[in-house]
């Protein structure tokens, strides 16, 4: 099995150390790992905006020679998953590829507790986790990957990041963040947790909006993606 790394152009250039940290806990697991040098944008930016572009398809020729191909953000892979591409089928958010493929459960079970943002993108485009509007059994594909206990917001809404959305609409992105802040740091997910709490997510992006609102509203708060704790606990097994 050979698998193709697709690192979003935001994690590349501000978070390098989550494409590092995706790249070895999945080296660390077994996995024959590819990184494609000439590997562009998804093109998510210009077709949220209403544009047409190529880079979906750019996307496909670049990643096609693999078995399957993964992210460390589900925004991204939402994007090709949307584009039907030949490849769409096999691209993957990093923690589906652990469920799903790898069938990994348990994997940060001796962690301390985390609380988790479950992104639009992953509950609602990826499944992995079950939306509260569709009324179906609860089920959470981070949580069983995560192994340790895991806290969550009340209400599965928007942290109000939105790529494109948060420039545009900047007080409403705000409010948004400064809302879903609150909600996953509420009462009962801080009275067991002694420590500065840890929020995590499979997507970078809504971390960072999460953090400059904390950051703003002097709120301690620590913002880890989820493939930095996975890696973290891998290498102490």
């Amino acid at each position: 099995m050979k698998v193709g790394l697709f690192v979003p152009c935001y994690i590349n250039e501000l978070f390098p150390e989550v494409a590092r940290d995706t790249t070895i806990l999945l080296r660390n697991l077994g996995v024959n790992l590819e990184i494609p040098r000439n590997q562009t944008c998804c093109g998510q930016p210009f077709l949220n905006s209403g544009y047409e572009s190529s880079l979906p398809q750019n996307f496909e020729e670049i990643f096609k020679k693999y078995d399957y191909i993964v992210a460390p953000s589900s925004s991204c892979v939402a994007t090709i998953r949307e584009a039907n591409l030949s490849v769409s089928n096999k691209t993957f958010e990093l923690v589906e590829f652990l469920h799903d493929i790898l069938q990994i459960r348990n994997l940060a079970k001796n962690h301390q507790p985390v609380i988790l943002h479950n992104s639009c993108h992953s509950l609602r485009m990826l499944l992995e986790a079950a939306p509260s509007e569709l009324n179906i059994p609860y089920f959470n594909k981070v949580k069983n990957v995560l192994g340790c206990r895991v806290l969550e917001a009340r209400r599965d809404e928007c942290c109000g990041f939105g790529g494109v959305f948060s420039v545009k609409e900047g007080f409403i992105s705000y409010v948004m963040g400064k809302s879903k802040l609150d909600d996953l740091l509420n009462e009962d997910n801080l009275k067991d947790i002694k420590d500065i709490p840890i929020i995590t997510g499979v997507d970078m992006s809504c971390l960072m909006h999460l953090k400059g609102v904390a950051e703003k509203e002097n709120i301690k708060a620590e913002f880890k993606h989820i493939a930095t704790i996975l890696r973290e606990a891998n290498e102490t097994l």
